[in-house]
Order: C-alpha cells, then sequence, then structure tokens
C-alpha cells in the first residue's frame, strides 16, 4: 500500500468522523439559513471528496506502476534468477575454500581471509579499512569462540614455527 492510499483512507475515515461530529452540533434559536453546523459540515464533506480523490488516484497510479513493472520485471526475473543463482554459487565456493583451508591455516588468519573474500566478493572492491577489519573480526571471534566459550578450533602450522 502506498503512502497517498493510506493517507487517503484514514481521511475519508476522518472525514466521516467529523461529519457526524458536525451533525452534533446544536441547532440555536439566533442561527441563520446555514446554521453553526454548515461550515463543519462543508469541511466534513470536502474533506471526504478530497480523500476519496486521493484513494482513486492512488489506485490508478498503483494500477499503471503494476503494469509497468510486470512488463519490466518478465524481462529482468531470468536474468536476475541466473545472477542470484551465480552469486549463491560463489558464496558457497568462498565457503568451501574456508573450510579447506582452515586445518592449515589456522582459525584467526581463515577467518580473517573469509572476511576479505566475501566483503570483496559482495561490494566488488576493495575498501582501505577492510584489512584492519577483517583481522579485528577475526581476533574477536578468536577471542569469543577459543577462549571466552572454549571451543577448540584449528591453530593451523603456525605453532610448528615456535
Amino acid at each position: 500500500m502506498t503512502r497517498d492510499l493510506v493517507s487517503g483512507c484514514i481521511l475519508f475515515v476522518f472525514s466521516i468522523v467529523y461529519y457526524t461530529m458536525a451533525s452534533a452540533i446544536p441547532v440555536s434559536v439566533l442561527a441563520d439559513s446555514v446554521g453553526a453546523q454548515g461550515l463543519p459540515k462543508s469541511y466534513g464533506i470536502a474533506l471526504g471528496i478530497l480523500s476519496l480523490l486521493l484513494i482513486v488516484q492512488a489506485l490508478y497510479a498503483r494500477r499503471r506502476a503494476a503494469a509497468t513493472v510486470d512488463l519490466a520485471r518478465a524481462t529482468a526475473t531470468n536474468q536476475h534468477d541466473k545472477t542470484a543463482a551465480l552469486r549463491a554459487v560463489g558464496m558457497l565456493a568462498i565457503g568451501v575454500v574456508y573450510v579447506l583451508l582452515l586445518p592449515w591455516l589456522g582459525y584467526v588468519v581463515s577467518l580473517a581471509l573469509l572476511i576479505v573474500t566475501t566483503v570483496w566478493y559482495q561490494e566488488r572492491h576493495y575498501r582501505h579499512k577492510l584489512w584492519p577489519v577483517a583481522i579485528i573480526g577475526a581476533v574477536v571471534f578468536w577471542l569469543i569462540f577459543v577462549e571466552l566459550l572454549e571451543i577448540a578450533e584449528p591453530a593451523g602450522f603456525w605453532p610448528s614455527l615456535i
């Protein structure tokens, strides 16, 4: 639902309530032919008409946009499905490479490479702060899982170098 449609519906309900309340204004002995109810009732009617026009306009615009979108969607859906499938295969490949490298490179290095590769794959370019964020992220995850939760993670070949 569009903003105009919702606003039109709310204003139409408000105009009905406003008109009902304006009708409840007591008639005065001093009133002229229009009376105390005349102007408030006119406002209620005008608001009701304008809100109905807003609703009709929103429905017309939605119908027109839906026809345009259907045409564009029909041509773009096939290409989008192929692109989405290829991106999913790419993410799966990144995960497989991460799992294969994990025993040799260790948790921290593999995770840092995973973060860098995933961000590059999703964004298609390197950002200047990518490596520091990846290293800090890998260290934070290592602290959480290995130190805090005491979950054994592969150390890789690094301990053999010491």
